[in-house]
This record gives structure tokens, sequence and C-alpha cells, in this order.
């Protein structure tokens, strides 16, 4: 009895403080989380500040104790300390979608309850507050909901298999709650993905039976009614009417069971096929040692893979020392921006992808082993080197297809300082599941492995852009994927570049 009088507080005193409180916290500059791991792994530190936080507050008003472990028992939460341990928790992509939204719609909801409450623990209350003002915006997590989508839409994943845990074959530890299944049913809804929407919703209604997740539901989201209305709704928008005892009986159905009366799925893009290993993987050409390119490498080759020949491309294994990947990664951590699907610049309409950071060479130590390592691999002069691109993707965060080549006579700009002939994508980490380069018209895809670096001509001999060349990053499923990239202009490169055939 108590319990229900203490939830039934906690609902009204959302309902009169969530309006005010959530036009507080737009006002406040708010860093985005969900475009990289690196990102995520700092919120999932500020978690870390805000459930000692409110741990300590529990202490303090034992009467309300158990009200608040409401709240702590479902995260589950567990104290990362090492940055390593952070990443690794938000690599898992279901684990990040469920920081986000925790972070966006549970944190100022308790705080909500928390002021009503108590007046006397003002400090305490004032730290928490701190804390929110760094929560991820609306924004963000539509931005994390939609690296969820594109995780579903890309790999034609069940949501059912999505929920608990199961990704791509392979199950993850985390499973998700009513609370994460809602929030994507409502993107999807809004995104006018009514098939995925409906599943969404009945996987949420099927996760809320146990005892917690029903106290959960009371205090942030509509009642188990709202959500079977949601439902018929979203079934109703790509179905008929007539049709729609068949959708009241499929909303109490388990979430297994297939729905009925779908329009047809429209067929998949190549980019969507590759990315889901559907078409036989090219043979593998040659392996070998390079000992030829420069003089260096007759005393220290590297280990060569030719990956085609048209485009020309090869992979060289173990080129980045860990100390390398550590050192560029670290003078990264700060001052990343967002990192966009069709550019490193915001589009009218910015679909962020990753977070990246664009340096000049230093000129230190690092730095001129990355460039005389380059030019063992090429063999190419090196005076007129872009700067160095480090970028470090985040919840399904993705490249679109696109090319590195700028045509001078489609972008006359560029002809005074030519075009993109030759691409470096350094891989600094290993990636577990997802975030392929992929080359659709060349059919060919590339897992990252780290230390490892993919060198392409963007260029034929005669200076032409090679279609072949164009190509995208498949969404992240799990892991951390960070690349550095460099690419190279062609016209100082007149009389060093070989003619291959």
């Amino acid at each position: 009895m108590l319990l229900r009088k203490l939830v039934s507080v906690v609902i009204n005193l959302i309902l009169i403080f969530k309006t005010s409180f959530a036009k507080e916290s737009d006002e406040d500059d708010s860093k985005v989380y969900s475009g990289s791991i690196l990102a995520l792994g700092e919120l999932r530190e500020f978690e870390n500040s805000y459930m000692d936080q409110l741990n300590n507050y529990i202490k303090s008003l034992q009467r309300k104790v158990e009200t608040l472990r409401i709240f702590t028992d479902s995260v589950k939460h567990k104290i990362l300390e090492s940055e390593a341990s952070r990443f690794e928790y938000v690599s898992n992509p279901l684990n990040a979608f469920e920081l986000m939204r925790r972070a966006h719609e549970d944190w100022p909801k308790w705080m909500t309850y928390l002021r009503a409450q108590e007046k006397d623990q003002d400090n305490q209350l004032s730290e928490i507050h701190k804390l929110l003002k760094r929560t991820p915006t609306a924004e963000d997590l539509q931005e994390a909901s939609l690296g969820m989508y594109r995780i579903e839409h890309f790999y034609n994943l069940s949501s059912t298999d999505m929920s608990k845990g199961l990704l791509a074959g392979q199950q993850l530890e985390t499973q998700m709650c009513a609370s994460e299944c809602l929030a994507l049913a409502e993107y999807m809804f809004n995104k006018s993905e009514y098939r995925r929407a409906a599943q969404w919703y009945r996987l949420a209604l099927h996760n809320i039976k146990e005892p917690t997740n029903k106290i959960a539901l009371q205090i942030y989201k509509p009642h188990r009614e709202e959500l079977r209305k949601m439902f018929v709704i979203s079934r109703l928008h790509e179905g008929a009417l007539d049709n729609i005892s068949d959708y009241l009986e499929e909303v109490n159905q388990d979430p297994e069971i297939p729905l009925l009366h779908l329009k047809p799925i429209p067929p998949a893009t190549a980019i969507e096929r590759r990315c889901r290993g559907e078409f036989p993987p090219r043979p593998q050409l040659v392996c070998r040692y390079n000992f030829t390119t420069t003089p260096f490498m007759r005393i220290a080759p590297l280990k060569e893979e030719e990956i085609s020949k048209d485009p020309l491309m090869w992979l060289y294994h173990d080129v980045l020392y860990d100390s390398e990947i550590a050192h560029f990664i670290n003078l990264t951590s700060e001052d990343l921006s967002q990192g966009y699907a069709d550019n490193y610049t915001a589009p009218k309409n910015p679909d962020r992808v990753f977070q990246v950071k664009i340096t000049d060479d230093d000129g230190g130590k690092m730095d001129k082993a990355l460039v005389n390592r380059m030019t063992d691999i090429s063999g190419l002069a090196m005076g007129n080197v872009s700067s160095l691109a480090r970028a470090n993707y985040g919840l399904g965060g993705y490249f679109q297809e696109h090319s590195d080549y700028k045509d001078p006579r489609i972008y006359p700009e560029r002809i005074s300082e030519g075009d993109s002939l030759i691409t470096f994508l350094f891989y600094a980490t290993d990636v577990p599941l997802g975030g392929a380069t992929i080359f659709p018209a060349a059919n060919l895809t590339i897992q990252p492995k780290k230390g490892s670096a993919l060198f392409w001509y963007n260029l034929h001999n005669n200076w032409e852009p090679n279609p072949l060349t164009r190509h995208a990053v498949c969404p992240m499923i799990q892991g951390n994927r960070w690349i550095f990239t460099k690419s190279m202009l062609n016209y100082q490169q007149m009389f060093t570049k070989p003619c291959y055939k």
C-alpha cells in the first residue's frame, strides 16, 4: 500500500514538473554523445557520478529508499572505473542505447521527484542537478534511436531478436527492457515506419509483464491500454480497417508470432545486401612480403595482401603499433566535431554518424613515422599529404556511399590543386560486428582489423576518376571503430607514380 502511494506521488509530480524542467534542460548547452563511442564512454562516466550522488541521497532518505531503489535496481548499474571498461560497455549497442534513453528520459524525472519531496537536501540535489545539465538532448536521443534503426534495417534484424540481445547471430549479455522498446516504438512511429513501430510496441507490452517493469511503466510511460492503442494505430497505417479484429488479436500474441496482412518490403539496396554479406566474396589474390617499394623495405618488409586489381587496392597488416594508436587517439580525445553521412561538415539536414578531428602533421616523431610508412607502402612523394582525419564512430554510425576523388571537371576550383590520387585508411581498432568498409561496384568488403592499412588508387593512370572506388561504411553493430585517414593529390606524383596495368 505504501509503495502504491509513493508511486502515485511520483506520477503526479512528474506531470506537474515535466514541462518546466524540460524547458530548463533544453536551454543548457549540451554535448553530443551519440556520435562516438568516446563520447558515450564519457556519458557512462557521468552516469557513475550520477549514481553515486543518487545513492548518497537515498542513504539520507531511508523512508524513501524503497521507491528510489526502483530506479537504481532497474538500471542494475555497475561502476566501470577504467576507460577501457567504459568503452567496452558502450560498444554494445543495446547498452549504448539503454544508456542514452535512460540518461535523457529517466534522470530528469527522478530529479523532479527528488526536488519536490525533500527541500532539506539542497546540497545533494544541487550536485545531481549539475549532472543533469550534461544529459543528452532530445535530438541526441533521436540520433541514438536512428542508430538502432540503422542496425535493424541495414542488417534485416528481427526486433524480437534485438530486444533479446541477439544481433547478427551473436548473443550479447544485455537485453532491452520495456522503456527501451517503447522509445524505439515511438521513434519508428514518428518516422512512419509503422510495421517496425507495431513490433516494438508489442515488445514493450510483452516486456512489462515483470513486476518491476510494471512499476517503471507507471512512472515513465503510458499505461498498457495506451500501448495497445498505439499498436493498433500503427497496424492501421499499413493495413485496412477490415482487418482490425486481427490486429486486436495480434496485440496480445507472443512477439515471436509474425504479423499478418503486411505490405511487401522494398528490395534491399546493393549496399544493404553487401553489409548483410549476401554477395559471394571475391577470391583472394596474393599475400606476400613487400621488399621492393623503397630501399628501407628490403630490411623491414611489410605484410601485403592484394585486394583488387581494379580498383588497385592493397591491405597492409601490422603497420600501426599500439603506442602509435594510443598516441593518435589521445590527441583526438578532446574537441571532436560531428561527422556526417555525406561529408565532414554539417548539411542542411544533419545525419550524425561519427565524430572526427582533422589536424595538420605536427612534425613529431609519430607523424614522421606514419608519413614514412606511407612512403614505404606507396613509393610516392609525400610532400602533398592531406591532414590526418581521426574518426570515432558512434551508435549505429556509418558513412554513406561516396568517393574520395573530386573530379576537377565537376569541381573546377580543384583544378589548381589536383585531385585525390590515393587514400590511406588506417584501422586503429578491431570491430567485432558491423563497421565494414565496402566498395559496392567493385564487390569488395573489408572488415576493420587493428593495425592494418587499406590503400587504394582513386584515379586511373590518365588521372580519370575510377568510379569503382566509391565506398561506404556499414553501420556499427558492436565495437569501437577508430580510423585514421590520409589522402594524396595527384599533380606532384606525375613522375613518381608507376603506371599499373
